[in-house]
């Protein structure tokens, strides 16, 4: 008898092995089912054999809610958009607290245009992520899309509420506010010493008028520069320029400008347009050009850019190639800025390589410095006060060839006024 419990002992315990061996195997292999399948993903695009592995990896372990999440995820790549919203809905009732699939359900309704069902399920986040800005921003982007303009409003307000240091949302409120009806009258002045014996200084005022719309904006500006060199010699004029920016959609819009004048000291004329491409991960393209025409030649001008927001950074990369008579000189601008309460209190720092045509105190010079090496530096800090003015002050630094392989240095002060009404 004795030998006969022994026997049964050792047979229970082999099966029980046995079955936390098997129970560990399936473990292993259902997680390397899920890697390879995240690997997949990444790396090719044959998403239907993904969702046969999903599929099996949720017959194998039903209790792992990331092949379900997966499965919704490849049935989206492949346009099956309800398998989709059916498997993120199963996901979010076995589990309301996943939180990438409120996301992954939430930009699928909008891309769907199914912007009821969006909001619904914001709202749901929201009550278990109150701290998360991603479900205020995208409650935002819904009633944004939808044009109920007060709602978007008090949803970016209530952002502003829960996260009053986001710069992001006050500088967007900002433009909405804009948009429907505003002005602006400023000057701008500019005062640049030139470290060299008989040159300088230069002066430039800049007296405009800012009108916003909601198709864009319109800007008149008259431009007055008085520049001393050699003997007292004074060469002064006026300019006369319109700008505007045009929406061309929700993210997109182009922009435009028009200079005239009859004194040397400024161009003949120059014309500008660009067209500025929004993605709805913050980066903005650009593509223009600018034509300008002086007294002794025409200067044709290729523009690109891209820039991007992050938090409360803005950065901004700019390339210019300037063609003259067969002559082609590059320029490159880079433009960072720190923003606080909104989209007019900034910290400022640019670098820039060459001479820009969309540099307005040195526009005047752009004949002579167009095939002359130019080094820049600068900063400046903006301040929005009391809710009407608009101050700033800029300073830069500018390492000038003025004859090949001679320098010169060049300060500039800028300083800005402009009033909202």
């Amino acid at each position: 008898m004795r030998a006969f419990n022994h026997y049964i002992f050792k047979f229970l315990s082999l099966s029980i092995f046995l079955g936390v061996a098997t129970l560990h195997a399936q473990k292993i292999n259902t997680d390397s089912l899920l890697v390879s399948i995240i690997k997949d993903m990444r790396t090719s695009n044959n998403y239907s054999q993904n969702i046969e592995k999903c599929l099996l990896g949720k017959k194998i372990a039903p209790e792992y809610l990331d092949f379900q999440v997966l499965l919704g995820k490849n049935y989206e790549f492949t346009n099956q958009n309800d398998s989709a919203r059916y498997y993120y809905q199963k996901v979010l009732d076995e589990n309301p607290k996943y939180e990438e699939v409120f996301l992954y359900l939430i930009n699928l309704n909008i891309s769907e245009q199914k912007y009821e069902e969006a909001l619904v399920t914001t709202e749901k986040a929201l009550v278990f992520y109150p701290k998360k800005i991603i479900y205020f921003q995208k409650k935002s982007e819904i009633y944004e899309l939808r044009k109920e303009l007060e709602n978007q409003k008090k949803s970016l307000q209530k952002t502003l509420e829960v996260f009053p240091n986001d710069s992001q949302t006050r500088i967007q409120l900002e433009q909405i506010n804009e948009n429907q009806k505003n002005n602006r009258i400023g000057i701008n002045y500019n005062y640049t010493t030139i470290g060299r014996k008989d040159v300088g200084p230069w002066h430039m005022v800049h007296l405009e008028y800012i009108n916003y719309q909601k198709w864009g904006s319109l800007n008149g500006r008259i431009s007055y520069a008085e520049r001393f060199a050699a003997n007292n010699f004074v060469a002064k004029g006026v300019q006369y320029e319109i700008e505007s920016y045009y929406k061309i959609g929700k993210r997109n819009y182009t922009y435009w400008d028009v200079t005239l004048s009859n004194d040397m000291v400024f161009p003949k004329y120059k014309l500008g347009g660009s067209i500025y491409l929004n993605s709805k991960k913050g980066w903005e393209t650009d593509l223009g050009f600018r034509y300008i025409q002086t007294q002794n030649l025409d200067i044709l001008t290729l523009v690109t850019g891209v820039s991007k927001h992050t938090g409360d950074y803005w950065l901004s990369v700019k390339a210019y190639l300037n063609n003259n008579k067969k002559n082609y000189n590059p320029v490159l601008s880079i433009n960072n800025r720190y923003y606080f309460n909104s989209k007019y209190d900034y910290l400022t720092l640019n670098l820039g390589f060459g001479t820009s045509p969309d540099e307005r105190n040195t526009i005047s010079q752009i004949q002579n410095r167009l095939n002359l090496n130019s080094f820049r530096i600068g900063t400046g800090y903006y301040k929005f006060l009391y809710k009407k003015f608009i101050t700033g002050i800029q300073m830069n630094y500018n390492l000038q060839e003025y004859i090949p392989n001679e320098f010169q240095n060049e300060y500039e002060l800028s300083l800005l006024c402009h009033y909202k009404f």
